[in-house]
């Protein structure tokens, strides 16, 4: 079973033989689309569903309540029916629960802007890790193994690494063909170049920083606040020396703070104090163009002295 050797943290597991490892829920918009078969949308829409829902993506079990959560949008902007061309915008979000409570932490945050692929009303979904069909598909496959790999980072330091490793294998099958966005350029932020930096012996700090913050960091909130802040700080120290170890970090280091920057001014803006002189540099020496958020946690900080009602969807005992 996945995660056993964090076992302490559920108890009382049910196996479950048939369980697949994705709970998705997807939306694709075609309301700039006119005079099309809107039902095609639809159509479309339930195929990526059972497409990542009903795949079987690992060799481990999940339980139901293991399973991951992704909220994905497609907003198609164009359509060509003569072609079966969609051109669109991918949104791709996956969320980890947090120990001890009902708190779900946005772990990746994912946004291609140019997406394109043929799709045949129908038309079944078929996926070989091997061989590459369509890029609907193997974008995916791609971003479900991304979403994995950083799932199981998070519950053991580098236990992602094989489904990263997966994940370049589509990247390679991909830029192979020569569709467009898949190779590692160095330029465009592709997906060549998130599965090369994910990949890179230098990115041990990053896959430490994704471990210590859910791991020690949120999930020990519930036990420790203090000490949960304090090893959240700790993963921002490792993000840090990331950023001095590699070249390219900034591409990563932005994907991470695209997903915790609102949760980093929750945590921050109330509980146990710590150096916010020390926590601001740090944040706004690796993501400044965050700076407009940085700057509430010291005006929240302050007007939350005297503590208010919670907000659920803070992480538990941010405002203790």
């Amino acid at each position: 079973m996945r995660k056993i050797f964090f076992f302490f943290l559920w108890t009382a597991m049910v196996f479950n033989s048939h369980a697949q490892e994705f709970k998705a829920h997807v939306q694709v918009d075609a309301s700039a689309v006119r005079g099309s078969n809107k039902q095609m949308f639809v159509t479309l829409q339930k195929a990526i569903e059972s497409f990542l829902n009903q795949g079987q993506w690992t060799e481990q079990q999940f339980n139901n309540h293991e399973k991951i959560k992704l909220d994905i949008l497609l907003m198609v902007k164009s359509y060509d029916l003569k072609k079966n061309e969609i051109n669109g915008e991918l949104y791709f979000r996956s969320y980890r629960p947090v120990y001890n409570s009902d708190y779900e932490t946005l772990l990746i945050n994912l946004i291609e802007k140019n997406f394109n692929f043929k799709y045949r009303e129908f038309e079944k979904l078929d996926f070989n890790l091997e061989l590459y069909d369509n890029n609907l598909t193997s974008t995916l496959a791609f971003y479900a193994y991304i979403a994995l790999g950083h799932d199981f980072d998070s519950f053991k330091e580098n236990a992602g690494r094989q489904y990263f490793e997966k994940a370049e294998i589509i990247q390679n099958n991909a830029a192979q063909n020569g569709i467009k966005g898949w190779d590692k350029d160095h330029k465009n932020n592709s997906k060549g170049d998130l599965i090369e930096l994910l990949l890179d012996p230098n990115s041990t700090y990053y896959h430490r920083a994704i471990y210590t913050y859910h791991r020690w960091g949120l999930d020990m909130m519930a036990d420790n606040v203090r000490l949960g802040k304090n090893n959240i700080i700790t993963a921002i120290n490792y993000l840090q020396k990331f950023k001095e170890a590699n070249a390219r970090a900034g591409y990563l280091i932005k994907i991470f703070f695209d997903a915790k920057a609102d949760e980093i001014v929750q945590i921050f803006s109330a509980g146990p104090p710590v150096n916010l002189t020390f926590v601001l540099n740090k944040l706004k020496n690796l993501a400044p163009n965050y700076d407009f958020k940085w700057d509430e946690i010291q005006k929240k900080a302050k007007q939350n002295t005297s503590s208010s009602r919670p907000n659920r969807r803070m992480p538990p005992g941010s405002l203790k």
